[in-house]
């Protein structure tokens, strides 16, 4: 709507394309600053969840070791193993007997593995006759050593982190392994 006032125009009401470059700049770096935020975020609960995954595995080697007095076998060339001896039925003599063989009970698996946590992610294989390798929060195979060259009296378990190489040395820049020998989680 124009109106005159005095003979002259006056300026229609809006914004002015100045106005809106500046708003729509504005916009553009809180939205640039809010996704660097949600990167950050997204690493550190992959972390959370790797140093999780991590603690898991360890504290089922332990429970294994007290159930067959030894930590599961290393089998398979990655984390397959413990996939096969932690994630099926055990069976556990009660009583021994000096006439044939002892008393037996079946548990449940150590560990009910989430089929986010194995590499093929649709549906959890049989570990038994199909294991497959653990992955961490970034799908990095999970490594296991037994014996354990860190955990002398134990296994060594670790992921090799956001970068997928494994990293001995901690004092790294860009050292980010997760493990459970450093107890870190």
């Amino acid at each position: 709507m124009r109106r005159k006032l005095g003979g002259a125009m006056s300026r229609k009401k809006g914004f002015t394309l100045v106005e809106i470059l500046v708003v729509i700049t504005i916009i553009t770096i809180l939205v640039s600053l809010l996704v660097v935020l949600i990167a950050n975020i997204i690493d550190k609960a992959r972390y959370a969840k790797t140093a999780a995954t991590i603690k898991l595995l360890d504290e089922a080697c332990k429970t294994y070791n007290v159930d067959f007095g030894v930590y599961p076998p290393r089998d398979e060339s990655d984390s397959r193993c413990l996939h096969k001896h932690l994630g099926i039925p055990r069976k556990i003599q009660t009583v021994k007997s000096d006439m044939g063989s002892g008393l037996y009970t079946t548990k449940p698996p150590i560990v009910e593995f989430k089929n986010d946590m194995l590499q093929e992610g649709k549906t959890a294989p049989d570990p038994l006759r199909a294991p497959v390798p653990i992955v961490d929060g970034f799908d990095n195979v999970i490594r296991y050593q037994n014996p354990g060259t860190y955990n002398k009296k134990f296994v060594d378990i670790w992921s090799p982190g956001k970068n997928g190489k494994d990293e001995y040395n901690e004092t790294a820049s860009d050292y980010d392994d997760v493990t459970n020998w450093a107890k870190e989680y």
